[in-house]
């Protein structure tokens, strides 16, 4: 099962004349009408809370390693 990502790593390669560039960006969020950002579903239970920690987490240690890679291809 492919699960929707929270969060994206946008990569601007650098050029002879400019470093490497990295982003994270949100790509799913839901906002409420006092303009607060949330990027986990509402959790009735603290093993449901959990669990959306730690899919948050698996996509950041995922980022991150792409990261590092496009750093040391610059």
């Amino acid at each position: 099962m492919d699960l929707l990502k929270a969060f994206e790593l946008e990569i601007r390669f650098g050029t002879p004349n400019t470093p490497v560039s990295v982003t994270i960006a949100l790509t799913r969020y839901s906002q409420r009408e006092d303009g607060r950002l949330f990027i986990t579903p509402p959790c009735s239970s603290f093993e449901e809370l959990e669990g959306q920690i730690n899919t948050l987490q698996d996509e950041l240690d995922e980022i991150r390693e792409r990261a590092r890679r496009a750093f040391q291809v610059a």
